[in-house]
């Protein structure tokens, strides 16, 4: 008995122990459940935060994404043109830095240079040294500056018609790369030089103006469309005989997008937010419209005045002398006498029955006659006198309630 006791009793401690836990666990669970409650909405904005993050990073693609790039599989990049490129014994080379570009270009003397420089990074002298080493150079879309730095003999002419469609350009030209694409299909920018081919619909004549434009020496060649070796675009009407013909003249070409490092530090621009992301903003300002929201959600707002019983009665004559009080501490004279007057006209005008439209003339003169006085005197007590001193203003609320007192004891 005894050892079934000593075996039992660890049993019934364990049992014990185990049922003054079970309180514990609800009043913790209710605890936590409160403290959720409170801190839901800093909860949920840390929680969106976390998912805008996770889906960035997560979305991120390992290739490429900048435009025309030749490892940036969208339709934007130009990985189809220059694998093709690479596949007929090109040796296509990327570089993202002018220093690559610039040592690729001394290790392969004559090489062609495909300048791609839309957000204008590089300075001019920095242009001009790229344009020395490179035997030949293919810009694509250039800008004025680019222009007079690589190809000066090239002139910018403006944007082909606005269409729904991107427009089909015949050659128009004797150039031998043009005649082998026959014709191209292509938007954007058009060009003027000693060789201008595909020129625009409407323009013809020497000056003519078309989506492609070179040198007389072959030296440089401008692309007037990204459409031209885009990848989504390449394989339309003549557009990769063209891009593969003018890229492909060398055995090397040096593939070259100026990015941000390569801004010399004296013309790096002054605000630093200028280099980050196009999406940044527009995420910055749906942050703010959340974080709006939330305030105003959560946010307390007052609703209409409510009228509430006093809890206590509280008599007209105190509430006189309160306030009486007050028109005396902040030395409020002239407020009071005009309290004053307009009420005793309001009690005259009701007691002389001169109706509710009557106005103070009328009033004073109905005063006047019932009181006895004269008009001047009755107007001069009522209307003209502004006592200035506490105690000229007691004075003339006596002399007041005097002729108010005449006025309507008969």
């Amino acid at each position: 008995m005894s050892r079934a006791a000593s075996e039992a009793a660890p049993a019934g401690s364990i049992e014990a122990s185990g049922g003054n836990e079970e309180p514990g666990q609800p009043r913790s669970r209710g605890r936590f459940t409160a403290w959720l409650r409170r801190h839901r909405v800093p909860l949920l904005l840390l929680l969106l935060l976390c998912a805008v993050v996770i889906a960035s990073v997560w979305g991120r693609a390992d290739h490429d994404t900048a435009a025309l790039s030749p490892a940036n599989p969208a339709p934007d990049g130009a990985m189809a043109a220059a694998e093709i490129l690479a596949d007929r014994g090109v040796d296509v080379q990327h570089h993202q830095t002018m220093a690559e570009a610039l040592a690729a270009l001394e290790d392969n003397p004559g090489a062609t240079l495909l300048f791609l420089d839309p957000s204008g990074f590089l300075t001019g002298e920095q242009r001009r040294d790229l344009a020395d080493a490179a035997g030949r150079v293919v810009l694509v879309e250039p800008s004025f500056e680019q222009l007079a730095d690589f190809a000066p003999e090239i002139r910018s002419a403006g944007l082909l018609p606005e269409d729904p469609e991107r427009h089909r350009l015949d050659a128009g030209c004797s150039n031998r790369d043009a005649e082998a694409a026959g014709a191209v299909e292509a938007g954007g920018k058009t060009y003027r030089g000693p060789v201008t081919c595909f020129p625009a619909p409407g323009s013809q004549g020497t000056d003519a103006a078309g989506s492609y434009a070179a040198t007389t020496s072959g030296s440089a060649v401008v692309l007037g469309s990204a459409d031209l070796i885009a990848n989504e675009s390449v394989a339309r009407e003549g557009n990769a005989a063209l891009a593969f013909r003018t890229l492909g003249a060398d055995d090397t070409l040096v593939w070259y997008q100026a990015g941000p490092f390569d801004v010399p530090p004296s013309e790096a621009p002054a605000d630093p937010f200028s280099l980050l992301p196009a999406w940044v903003n527009p995420l910055l300002f749906w942050l703010l419209l959340v974080a709006c929201a939330a305030a105003f959600w959560r946010g307390r707002r007052l609703g209409p005045l409510m009228e509430e019983p006093l809890p206590v009665i509280v008599h007209a004559a105190e509430t006189a002398e309160g306030r009486a009080r007050l028109y005396q501490d902040s030395q409020a004279v002239a407020h009071a006498a005009a309290t004053l007057r307009a009420a005793a006209l309001t009690r005259l005008a009701a007691h002389l029955r001169v109706g509710p439209g009557a106005g103070v003339d009328t009033v004073t003169r109905a005063t006047a006659n019932a009181s006895g006085r004269s008009y001047s005197e009755t107007d001069h007590l009522l209307n003209q006198r502004l006592p200035g001193t506490g105690a000229e203003l007691v004075r003339w609320a006596r002399d007041l309630k005097d002729l108010e007192e005449e006025a309507t004891s008969s």
